[in-house]
């Protein structure tokens, strides 16, 4: 085999090899994003928990203050207050649920976010391994060319 064969080969397998990792380390950034998305994801939902608690625990102490100050006035056992009671309660119940909701819709839109992530990880390395097949069977191709020059039209 003479030396620009051997050179063809060798160059053809280090571009192979460059392209197959070029799609590995693609894969372990995009690995390493989504990673980053599902901690994102883990915080969000301890802060929704968070805001739902602290929403929760605000309506009891105003509702204990509004108690006191009913009770002072002499009116604790006022109907419109039993109805303002009522309304505060839901109002603060429905708070509650929309920030669970506003949770729970940006924590799935970060899983989905992760979930993309590691699928483009998923086709980068793949196609690190496809071209770093075309790169040597392009290179074997051309070393074939070089070994048989009656082939491409030379040597007659």
């Amino acid at each position: 085999m003479d030396p620009f064969t051997i050179m063809a080969l060798a160059s053809s397998a280090l571009s192979a090899s460059a392209a197959i990792a070029q799609g590995k380390e693609a894969k372990a950034q995009k690995e390493a994003e989504a990673q980053q998305i599902e901690q994102e994801r883990q915080q969000t939902i301890i802060n929704t928990m968070q805001k739902h608690n602290d929403r929760l625990r605000e309506f009891d102490n105003a509702e204990d203050i509004n108690e006191s100050l009913f009770a002072f006035m002499n009116r604790d056992d006022d109907r419109s207050l039993k109805a303002f009671r009522e309304n505060e309660k839901l109002i603060a119940s429905d708070d509650a649920r929309r920030i669970d909701t506003q949770g729970l819709y940006r924590g799935e839109q970060l899983r989905l976010q992760a979930a993309s992530a590691r699928r483009a990880g998923r086709s980068a390395e793949k196609m690190g391994y496809l071209n770093g097949a075309v790169s040597l069977f392009g290179g074997l191709q051309d070393a074939y060319k070089y070994q048989s020059p009656s082939s491409s039209g030379r040597g007659r």
